[in-house]
């Protein structure tokens, strides 16, 4: 009887420390990646502050133009890849795919306000190991390291949008 007094409880103090242990692990999960930057709206930011003013930077500044991007590419050895849609999705883009070894960025230009949020969604969805992962205004972009970052003609990390980072 006395043994039966002891182990009840021992047993019910175990469960309750594995139910407070698994609660825990849940709320961790709710980032669902380790060690990534979330960012939403403006981040990393940088202002230019002239005699007229401060200037906001914008997408169009921290994005290479299309062809620049290509020929940086190309310039680096990428082999290229186009399409004209996000994945097999019905979103209209261009949409440069660009690999060497197992580095790569995929990057869309050509989007709709509307339509960048949904395709940055399919992006989550589909890449899970990336150095960068952005919507940035109307482009959204994938890019698996800082090599490639700097490989593409990227030179700031100013956003404005959704940005992670994977650290």
């Amino acid at each position: 009887m006395n043994k039966r007094n002891v182990i009840v409880p021992a047993v019910v103090v175990v469960a309750f420390i594995a139910i407070i242990f698994v609660a825990v692990n849940v709320i961790k999960k709710d980032d669902r990646k380790e060690n990534i930057e979330r960012n939403y709206g403006i981040s990393h930011i940088e202002t230019k502050i002239t005699s007229n003013g401060v200037e906001e930077t914008k997408p169009e500044d921290a994005v290479p133009q299309k062809e620049q991007l290509l020929q940086n590419l190309e310039d680096k050895g990428y082999d290229i890849e186009y399409y004209d849609t996000v994945f097999d999705s019905d979103i209209p883009c261009y949409r440069i795919y660009a690999t060497k070894d197992n580095e790569f960025i995929d990057i869309c230009y050509g989007l709709t306000e509307e339509n960048a949020e949904t395709a940055f969604y399919e992006y989550e969805k589909r890449y899970d190991k990336y150095y960068l992962m952005a919507m940035n205004g109307t482009f959204v972009y994938c890019i698996s390291d800082k090599k490639v970052f700097k490989d593409a003609g990227f030179k700031s990390l100013a956003n404005n949008g959704i940005q992670y980072i994977n650290h």
